[in-house]
C-alpha cells in the first residue's frame, strides 16, 4: 500500500498556515473562502476536514520555533 502524496495546493495552503495566524484563523472559521485560491483535489479536502485547529496551532508554534532558532543560528553565523 503506497501513501498518497499531498498536492502542490495543498502543500502550498499548509505552509501558508502554519506562517500566517490570520490564514489559519480563517482556514477553520470560513474554509470555502480561505482554499478558493488553492488548487486542491478530493483527498486534500478530506485531510483538510480530519486536520483539527489544535494540532495545526501546535505544529505552527513548533514550525515557529524552529525557524527562530534557525535564523538566531544564521545571524550568529554570519556575525
Amino acid at each position: 500500500m503506497s501513501k498518497q502524496q499531498a498536492s502542490k495546493g495543498l502543500t502550498e495552503l499548509i505552509g501558508r498556515a502554519l506562517m500566517d495566524e490570520q490564514f489559519r484563523e480563517k482556514l477553520f472559521i470560513d474554509r470555502t473562502d480561505a482554499v478558493k485560491d488553492y488548487s486542491l483535489t478530493e483527498a486534500d479536502r478530506t485531510a483538510l476536514d480530519q486536520l483539527s485547529r489544535d494540532d495545526l496551532q501546535q505544529n505552527a508554534e513548533v514550525f515557529g520555533s524552529q525557524a527562530a532558532i534557525a535564523i538566531s543560528i544564521k545571524i550568529k553565523g554570519t556575525f
